[in-house]
């Protein structure tokens, strides 16, 4: 399957390249023990798609809290970050295919939910930081996913459309995002099925899939 008009493409992260939804999930839950408080009814099956600047505000809300939303996620964000090496695991193929793409001088970026600080350690960790020409994270957007704006934004730096850009999501929110801004869409099922994802060019649970291994390969060519 040709895709001749792709001209970049543009990744989520969680649930994309690394599999951590599940951290973020135990690191809410450590936060909460930490304040001895309980997390709303059905806060972490919600919070997946969503960034922790969406989620704190219902925290505080809940909690009645009265220190600054800052501090809830900078603590949140250290739950993570303790657990994330060990706990965290890299989608099958992502970095392979990521580095693939590169080699054949395919612009590549990346947009998130997650903080900057959240991503770069983990991408460091990868050994693929450098190889990104933009990492656009929730700190640069006003308007975040289901909005079009984080791809938008992506597909501007690469000096593309985002039109020609290939995005690869794994929410409900991001793909909501990505359709939003006119990209082309690969659905990974990390999370949820083909069907809860919705239309996309193709849906696969990992990188290693051979369809979209070949596919991805038609790419810049």
């Amino acid at each position: 399957m040709p895709l001749k008009n792709i001209k970049a493409c543009i990744f989520d992260f969680d649930g994309t390249i690394i599999v951590s939804e599940h951290v973020h999930m135990k690191a809410w839950e450590d936060l909460a023990t930490e304040e001895e408080k309980d997390l709303p009814v059905g806060f972490l099956e919600e919070s997946v798609g969503m960034s922790d600047l969406q989620l704190v505000k219902i925290l505080a809300k809940a909690w009645n809290y009265n220190p600054s939303e800052e501090r809830i996620i900078e603590r949140k964000r250290h739950f993570y970050l303790i657990r994330c090496p060990k706990e965290s695991s890299v989608v099958p193929g992502a970095v392979e295919a990521i580095r693939d793409l590169v080699s054949r001088q395919v612009p590549v970026a990346i947009a998130t939910s997650s903080t900057r600080g959240e991503v770069e350690p983990v991408l460091q960790r990868l050994g693929v930081a450098d190889i990104f020409q933009s990492i656009c994270t929730v700190e640069d957007v006003a308007h975040l996913k289901p909005h079009p704006e984080i791809y938008q934004l992506a597909a501007t730096r690469l000096g593309v459309s985002p039109v020609d850009c290939l995005a690869f999501e794994d929410s409900i929110a991001g793909v909501s995002s990505a359709r939003a801004a006119g990209c082309c869409l690969v659905t990974m099922q990390t999370l949820y099925s083909e069907e809860r994802l919705g239309p996309a060019l193709m849906s696969v649970k990992d990188f290693k899939d051979k369809r979209l291994m070949t596919m991805m390969r038609s790419i810049g060519r």
